[in-house]
This record gives C-alpha cells, sequence and structure tokens, in this order.
C-alpha cells in the first residue's frame, strides 16, 4: 500500500505541476511600462518548462522586438489553441500589424475569427474601432449578437432559498492612492484597469470632504497582498501599500 502511495506521488503530482498554467501578466505589465529584462531572463526556463503552452508563446511574441518575426507565434496561438485566454489578444496584435501593413483581407479575416470565437471578448471593441479608423469598418456578422435583457425581480414575501456559494470578502488590500481629487482617482483607475490590474475605488465622506481611493485586488492575508506590489508600483509608478479594509 505504502508503496502504491509513493508511486502516484512520484507520477500524478509532477503532472499536475505541469497543468499549471504559467502566470505571465507580471511580465507583460513590465513590459509595457518599458521594463523587459525580467521577462527576458524568465522565458528561457519557461520554455523548457511550458514549449506549447499559449501564454508562454504569447510572453515570446511580446519580446520580438520587430513584429512581423513575431506573427507566427501569435498565428499559432490562433489557429491552435481557440479556447485559450489568450487566443483573442494574439488576434488582436495579428490584426493591429495587419492594419499597419494595410493588409485588408488578413485583418478582415483575423476580425471575423475574433468575433466568431470570442464574440464578448474586452478585446473586441478595440479591434472594430482599430479598422474602422484605418482600412475601414469591417463586414457585419450574419446576425446580430443577442443582447441579455435584465430582468425584473418579483415581489414575493417567501424567502428564496439558494444553495449558491457566497465568496468571502478577503480583508486586505493594495492602496495604491487615497485623494480628495476625484478627477485624479478616476484617471489612475482607468489607467490601472487598462493595464488588467483588479483595481476599485471607494469613498468615505467626513463632513463635507470626500476622500477617494484606489486600491488593487483583495488578498488573505498581509504577506499575499506583499507579493503582488512591485507589480502595482511598476503599473501605477506610485508607492502602494498593503492595507487592511
Amino acid at each position: 500500500m505504502i508503496l502504491r502511495l509513493l508511486l502516484l506521488v512520484l507520477f500524478v503530482f509532477p503532472t499536475m505541476l505541469a497543468a499549471q498554467a504559467p502566470n505571465i501578466r507580471p511580465y507583460l505589465v513590465q513590459i509595457a511600462n518599458g521594463y523587459s529584462a525580467e521577462a527576458k531572463k524568465a522565458l528561457p526556463d519557461l520554455l523548457l518548462d511550458y514549449p506549447d503552452d499559449p501564454a508562454v508563446m504569447f510572453l515570446h511574441a511580446s519580446l520580438v522586438e520587430e513584429p512581423k518575426r513575431a506573427l507566427p507565434l501569435l498565428e499559432r496561438i490562433a489557429a491552435a489553441y481557440p479556447k485559450s485566454e489568450w487566443c483573442d489578444d494574439a488576434l488582436l496584435r495579428i490584426i493591429y500589424y495587419a492594419i499597419g501593413t494595410k493588409e485588408v483581407e488578413r485583418a478582415r479575416k483575423m476580425y471575423s475569427q475574433l468575433r466568431d470565437q470570442h464574440g464578448s471578448s474586452d478585446l473586441l471593441p478595440l479591434a472594430y474601432d482599430a479598422m474602422r479608423m484605418t482600412i475601414g469598418a469591417p463586414p457585419p456578422a450574419d446576425k446580430p449578437p443577442a443582447v441579455a435583457k435584465p430582468e425584473t425581480p418579483t415581489k414575493t414575501d417567501v424567502p428564496v432559498k439558494t444553495d449558491a456559494v457566497v465568496k468571502p470578502v478577503l480583508p486586505y488590500v493594495i492602496q495604491v492612492k487615497s485623494t480628495t481629487n476625484k478627477e485624479l482617482a478616476d484617471a489612475l483607475l482607468s489607467k490601472l484597469k487598462k493595464k488588467r490590474l483588479r483595481a476599485r475605488m471607494s469613498e468615505s465622506k467626513k463632513g463635507e470632504k470626500i476622500t477617494y481611493v484606489v486600491f488593487v485586488g483583495e488578498y488573505a492575508t498581509t504577506d499575499d497582498a506583499q507579493r503582488d506590489i512591485p507589480d502595482v508600483r511598476t503599473a501605477c509608478k506610485c508607492s502602494p501599500v498593503a492595507i487592511k479594509r
């Protein structure tokens, strides 16, 4: 029995580890801010450990300075991993490349794939606007996508039981900015969201004074929050701190 357990640990556990997708988002944030040294240092090991992972392919493409040389990596993601979370990112970059080289048919083909396979992607409006303002708006789909209408709640005096699990609110966050200037807070919030950080804003009123607090994420412990502070600092160019809300 002990031997079977040891064999299970030796063969199954490494497989489970290998199946976990690497987190490349912190590297992408650094690259977007002009710092690529850490990503370049990590890439060789990632390529060895995850040679066929679309996330690693996308990071690799992001580090290739010449867009034309990055194109095969992006096309491979789009063709081989259509259900990956990185497929719509890859398609958007191909569309941008095709717009830049005035390859109208390629841009339209990739846009159609993005629309058909990732119709709810936040990147779809970006692709549409980019084409509309350069090579012309893409042709419409065969039929308009369905828009979900909000349901009107029905009033009832009978409490409804549900088995839904309520996600607990974690106590710690990373505070990015506390200010009485709402325009400044709104601009910072928009900036962080564009960098794909889970940023939010809260308000507190004391007398006639309103304070706006911009914060990122939620964490179970202060140590968990501390681990993400370097990435947030890079994104906001500020001095974020972990606090208990």
